[in-house]
Protein backbone atom coordinates (compact mmCIF):
# COMPACT_ATOMS: atom_id res chain seq x y z
CA UNK A 1 0.00 0.00 0.00
CA UNK A 2 1.41 3.50 -0.94
CA UNK A 3 1.27 5.86 1.59
CA UNK A 4 1.87 10.30 1.16
CA UNK A 5 5.24 9.54 3.13
CA UNK A 6 6.24 7.17 0.47
CA UNK A 7 6.42 10.43 -1.93
CA UNK A 8 9.74 12.04 -0.08
CA UNK A 9 11.09 8.59 -0.53
CA UNK A 10 11.26 8.41 -4.13
CA UNK A 11 12.45 12.30 -4.45
CA UNK A 12 15.30 10.74 -2.59
CA UNK A 13 15.54 7.09 -4.85
CA UNK A 14 15.84 9.72 -7.66
CA UNK A 15 17.79 12.50 -6.71
CA UNK A 16 20.50 10.61 -4.38
CA UNK A 17 20.63 7.14 -4.56
CA UNK A 18 20.21 6.70 -8.10
CA UNK A 19 23.11 9.73 -8.87
CA UNK A 20 25.10 7.40 -6.31
CA UNK A 21 24.16 3.94 -8.25
CA UNK A 22 25.52 5.81 -11.73
CA UNK A 23 29.05 7.12 -9.59
CA UNK A 24 29.82 3.36 -8.46
CA UNK A 25 29.61 2.33 -11.61
CA UNK A 26 32.01 5.05 -13.23
CA UNK A 27 33.89 3.85 -10.53
CA UNK A 28 33.77 0.47 -11.07
CA UNK A 29 35.18 1.26 -14.59
CA UNK A 30 37.97 3.62 -13.20
CA UNK A 31 38.97 1.07 -10.91
CA UNK A 32 39.52 -1.51 -13.87
CA UNK A 33 41.07 0.75 -16.60
CA UNK A 34 43.67 2.42 -14.26
CA UNK A 35 45.75 -0.73 -13.29
CA UNK A 36 45.83 -1.15 -17.17
CA UNK A 37 47.15 1.86 -17.66
CA UNK A 38 44.29 4.35 -18.70
CA UNK A 39 45.54 8.03 -18.72
CA UNK A 40 43.24 11.16 -18.01
CA UNK A 41 40.39 9.90 -16.49
CA UNK A 42 37.41 11.72 -15.90
CA UNK A 43 33.91 11.10 -14.41
CA UNK A 44 30.97 12.89 -15.34
CA UNK A 45 27.99 13.06 -13.27
CA UNK A 46 24.70 14.12 -15.24
CA UNK A 47 23.90 16.23 -18.29
CA UNK A 48 23.61 20.02 -18.97
CA UNK A 49 25.23 22.64 -17.55
CA UNK A 50 28.65 22.18 -15.81
CA UNK A 51 28.24 22.69 -11.93
CA UNK A 52 31.18 21.33 -10.85
CA UNK A 53 34.24 20.62 -12.37
CA UNK A 54 37.87 19.50 -11.52
CA UNK A 55 40.76 17.18 -13.42
CA UNK A 56 39.06 13.69 -12.66
CA UNK A 57 35.54 14.97 -11.86
CA UNK A 58 32.67 17.05 -13.42
CA UNK A 59 28.76 17.36 -12.15
CA UNK A 60 26.21 19.02 -14.45
CA UNK A 61 22.78 20.24 -13.09
CA UNK A 62 20.91 17.65 -13.99
CA UNK A 63 23.44 15.42 -11.30
CA UNK A 64 20.60 12.36 -11.40
CA UNK A 65 20.37 11.91 -14.91
CA UNK A 66 23.44 10.33 -16.73
CA UNK A 67 27.02 9.45 -16.16
CA UNK A 68 30.15 8.33 -17.59
CA UNK A 69 33.78 8.54 -17.69
CA UNK A 70 36.37 9.42 -20.72
CA UNK A 71 39.95 7.74 -20.61
CA UNK A 72 42.93 7.88 -22.99
CA UNK A 73 46.49 5.33 -23.92
CA UNK A 74 44.44 2.42 -24.14
CA UNK A 75 45.04 0.87 -27.22
CA UNK A 76 41.94 0.43 -29.07
CA UNK A 77 42.88 -3.03 -30.52
CA UNK A 78 43.33 -4.46 -27.26
CA UNK A 79 40.58 -6.93 -27.23
CA UNK A 80 40.98 -8.25 -23.59
CA UNK A 81 41.97 -5.12 -21.59
CA UNK A 82 38.73 -3.29 -23.22
CA UNK A 83 36.43 -6.12 -22.63
CA UNK A 84 37.38 -5.66 -18.78
CA UNK A 85 37.25 -1.85 -18.69
CA UNK A 86 33.85 -2.22 -20.48
CA UNK A 87 32.77 -4.82 -18.37
CA UNK A 88 33.94 -2.86 -14.98
CA UNK A 89 30.97 -0.88 -14.27
CA UNK A 90 28.22 -3.56 -13.84
CA UNK A 91 30.25 -5.94 -12.06
CA UNK A 92 31.31 -3.19 -9.59
CA UNK A 93 27.58 -2.45 -9.38
CA UNK A 94 26.77 -6.32 -9.03
CA UNK A 95 29.41 -7.00 -6.07
CA UNK A 96 28.17 -3.78 -4.30
CA UNK A 97 24.65 -5.36 -4.51
CA UNK A 98 25.36 -8.39 -3.49
CA UNK A 99 27.68 -7.10 -0.47
CA UNK A 100 24.59 -5.20 0.95
CA UNK A 101 22.38 -8.60 0.53
CA UNK A 102 24.98 -9.92 2.53
CA UNK A 103 25.28 -7.35 5.24
CA UNK A 104 21.17 -7.25 5.52
CA UNK A 105 20.71 -10.93 5.60
CA UNK A 106 23.71 -11.08 8.53
CA UNK A 107 21.60 -8.48 9.89
CA UNK A 108 24.44 -6.24 10.40
CA UNK A 109 22.28 -3.38 8.64
CA UNK A 110 18.21 -3.32 8.90
CA UNK A 111 16.61 -3.54 5.48
CA UNK A 112 14.69 -0.89 4.82
CA UNK A 113 13.22 1.60 1.51
CA UNK A 114 16.12 2.89 0.48
CA UNK A 115 18.58 -0.46 0.49
CA UNK A 116 15.64 -1.89 -1.66
CA UNK A 117 15.99 1.36 -4.29
CA UNK A 118 19.73 1.17 -3.79
CA UNK A 119 19.42 -2.70 -5.01
CA UNK A 120 16.82 -1.63 -7.73
CA UNK A 121 18.58 0.52 -9.22
CA UNK A 122 21.57 -1.28 -9.28
CA UNK A 123 20.14 -4.00 -11.46
CA UNK A 124 18.34 -1.10 -13.21
CA UNK A 125 21.74 0.37 -13.89
CA UNK A 126 23.39 -3.47 -15.10
CA UNK A 127 20.31 -4.61 -17.54
CA UNK A 128 20.61 -1.02 -19.51
CA UNK A 129 24.37 -1.23 -19.68
CA UNK A 130 24.13 -4.46 -20.86
CA UNK A 131 21.82 -3.62 -23.37
CA UNK A 132 23.40 -3.84 -26.76
CA UNK A 133 21.96 -0.40 -28.04
CA UNK A 134 22.94 3.07 -29.76
CA UNK A 135 22.48 6.05 -27.40
CA UNK A 136 20.93 9.56 -29.32
CA UNK A 137 23.79 10.86 -28.97
CA UNK A 138 25.60 8.59 -30.89
CA UNK A 139 27.47 6.62 -28.09
CA UNK A 140 26.72 2.72 -27.32
CA UNK A 141 26.02 1.19 -24.49
CA UNK A 142 28.80 -0.77 -22.67
CA UNK A 143 26.54 -3.88 -23.91
CA UNK A 144 27.02 -3.03 -27.58
CA UNK A 145 30.59 -2.38 -27.18
CA UNK A 146 31.44 -6.02 -25.39
CA UNK A 147 29.03 -7.62 -28.36
CA UNK A 148 31.32 -6.38 -31.17
CA UNK A 149 34.51 -6.96 -29.14
CA UNK A 150 33.46 -10.82 -28.10
CA UNK A 151 33.16 -10.82 -32.39
CA UNK A 152 36.52 -9.88 -32.50
CA UNK A 153 35.36 -6.04 -34.10
CA UNK A 154 36.92 -3.04 -32.92
CA UNK A 155 35.08 -0.82 -35.57
CA UNK A 156 33.07 1.16 -32.65
CA UNK A 157 36.91 1.64 -30.91
CA UNK A 158 38.85 2.77 -33.52
CA UNK A 159 39.36 6.58 -33.84
CA UNK A 160 38.34 8.59 -37.30
CA UNK A 161 40.44 11.00 -38.17
CA UNK A 162 39.00 14.20 -39.13
CA UNK A 163 40.82 17.40 -40.76
CA UNK A 164 39.42 20.81 -41.92
CA UNK A 165 41.29 22.70 -43.99
CA UNK A 166 41.54 25.37 -46.56
CA UNK A 167 40.97 24.98 -49.92
CA UNK A 168 43.11 28.30 -51.83
CA UNK A 169 42.20 26.78 -55.59
CA UNK A 170 38.62 26.49 -54.37
CA UNK A 171 38.63 29.05 -51.82
CA UNK A 172 36.42 26.67 -49.52
CA UNK A 173 36.74 25.34 -45.63
CA UNK A 174 36.51 21.53 -46.60
CA UNK A 175 36.26 19.20 -44.17
CA UNK A 176 37.38 15.29 -44.57
CA UNK A 177 37.70 12.41 -42.83
CA UNK A 178 40.17 9.82 -43.27
CA UNK A 179 41.51 9.69 -46.46
CA UNK A 180 40.37 13.40 -47.50
CA UNK A 181 36.74 12.50 -48.61
CA UNK A 182 35.43 15.88 -48.62
CA UNK A 183 32.18 15.49 -46.36
CA UNK A 184 31.43 19.55 -45.81
CA UNK A 185 32.09 22.43 -48.03
CA UNK A 186 31.83 25.71 -46.87
CA UNK A 187 33.35 29.69 -47.15
CA UNK A 188 32.80 30.24 -43.46
CA UNK A 189 35.24 29.17 -41.16
CA UNK A 190 33.56 29.80 -37.75
CA UNK A 191 30.49 27.41 -39.65
CA UNK A 192 33.17 24.86 -40.88
CA UNK A 193 34.34 24.90 -37.46
CA UNK A 194 31.44 24.47 -36.01
CA UNK A 195 30.37 21.60 -38.65
CA UNK A 196 33.95 19.52 -37.82
CA UNK A 197 33.20 19.73 -33.80
CA UNK A 198 30.31 18.51 -34.10
CA UNK A 199 31.15 15.90 -36.70
CA UNK A 200 34.23 14.77 -34.13
CA UNK A 201 32.31 14.53 -31.32
CA UNK A 202 29.52 12.58 -32.63
CA UNK A 203 32.01 10.07 -34.10
CA UNK A 204 34.20 9.69 -30.78
CA UNK A 205 36.59 8.34 -30.44
CA UNK A 206 37.95 10.66 -33.06
CA UNK A 207 41.11 13.42 -33.77
CA UNK A 208 40.40 16.54 -34.95
CA UNK A 209 43.06 18.57 -37.34
CA UNK A 210 42.23 21.99 -37.90
CA UNK A 211 44.88 23.36 -40.40
CA UNK A 212 45.21 27.50 -40.67
CA UNK A 213 47.42 30.23 -41.86
CA UNK A 214 50.13 27.54 -42.26
CA UNK A 215 49.46 26.07 -38.52
CA UNK A 216 47.60 23.21 -37.70
CA UNK A 217 46.35 22.01 -34.15
CA UNK A 218 44.87 18.72 -33.14
CA UNK A 219 41.55 18.48 -30.96
CA UNK A 220 41.32 14.86 -29.57
CA UNK A 221 37.65 13.24 -28.52
CA UNK A 222 38.40 9.96 -27.00
CA UNK A 223 37.11 7.11 -27.00
CA UNK A 224 32.56 6.67 -26.82
CA UNK A 225 32.01 7.21 -23.21
CA UNK A 226 31.18 4.42 -20.91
Amino acid sequence: MIEFWDIPKLFIAFFVILPVVSLIHELGHVVVAKPLGAKNIKIIIGSGRILWNTRVFEIRKYYFYYGYCYFENIDDSSRWKNLFIYSGGVLVNILVAVLLIYVISGEFIASSSFTYQFLYFSMYYVFFALLPMSYPDGNFSDGKIIYHLLKRDHRLLQQKQFQLWYDKKDAHWKLAVESRDTIEKLKDFDKAYEIALEKARTSRPSKLEVIKENTSHFEIFPRNPI
